[in-house]
């Protein structure tokens, strides 16, 4: 994450009820590189994590008890180990992402929680609901 961001960050003054929204595969973790962490990515997430804001993480994976568990594996394998306040994985049932993903966003945001910023690699990932957009570009990977 380039250092603006965190500048943004400090220079905002934070609520209990903010949140920012990540994607997993080829946002916080490269699925096809062994899972290895996209670290500027991983970074950033620390440090909301230390300053106190919540995290949503919202996944297109399938919602099915043996992924949840594949997906938990994951991120703990890149030290995310139950400092989010949401997972949502896509239900099966759920075919559109680009729907899955916003109507997931709006769903916490009608909990009381303002999105700040929602971080992927895909433009669904990003958008209505989903606060300031931050696309993780193919180049800062590692493929």
């Amino acid at each position: 994450m380039d250092i603006d961001i965190i500048d943004f960050f400090e220079k905002i003054p934070k609520k209990k009820t903010d949140i920012v929204f990540f994607d997993i595969d080829d946002t916080l973790l490269q699925p096809y590189n062994n899972n290895k962490p996209i670290k500027h990515v991983v970074n950033f997430y620390n440090y909301l994590v230390k300053h106190g804001y919540n995290i949503a993480i919202i996944t297109a994976r399938p919602d099915f008890e043996q992924n949840l568990q594949y997906t938990l594996n994951d991120l703990k394998s890149i030290g995310i180990i139950n400092n989010y306040k949401f997972l949502v994985l896509r239900p099966l049932s759920e075919i559109d992402i680009k729907q899955f993903k916003m109507k997931a966003r709006k769903q916490i945001l009608d909990k009381g929680y303002t999105a700040l910023m929602s971080i992927g690699d895909n433009y669904w990932d990003i958008g209505q609901y989903g606060g300031i957009g931050i696309i993780v570009l193919p180049e800062e990977l590692d493929y």
